[in-house]
C-alpha cells in the first residue's frame, strides 16, 4: 500500500523506499496510520470505537501512545510525515 511518495506499507513494516529504512508495526498502529492517510482527518472516538475496540466513554491515554509511537517510527525511516493531534482529532500531513 502506497501511502506517499516513497512511503509504504508492505505487510507489517512501514518502508521508505527512497532511503531502504523500514519498521515493523504492530496491527493497530498499521490501521491507525491506514486509516489517517485514507481520511486525513479522524476523530479519536472513532479510532477508540473501530480500530482499537473499546467504548468511547473510557477515559484513555491509548490513542495518544500509539500517535507516539507512531510518528517515532515514521521519524525512524525518515519520513516528512506529520501527526498532529488537536482537541479530539488526528490530522495527518504530508
Amino acid at each position: 500500500l502506497l501511502l506517499d511518495e516513497g512511503i509504504q506499507i508492505w505487510g507489517e513494516k512501514i518502508i521508505n523506499t527512497t532511503t531502504q529504512k523500514e519498521i515493523f508495526l504492530t496491527p493497530p498502529e498499521k490501521d491507525i496510520l491506514i486509516l489517517l492517510f485514507e481520511r486525513k482527518k479522524i476523530e479519536k472516538k472513532f479510532l477508540l470505537e473501530n480500530v482499537l475496540k473499546l467504548n468511547k466513554d473510557i477515559a484513555t491515554k491509548t490513542i495518544e501512545s500509539h500517535l507516539t509511537r507512531i510518528r517515532k517510527k515514521l521519524l525512524k525511516i525518515n519520513s516528512k510525515i506529520e501527526i498532529i493531534s488537536k482537541d479530539n482529532t488526528v490530522f495527518l500531513f504530508i
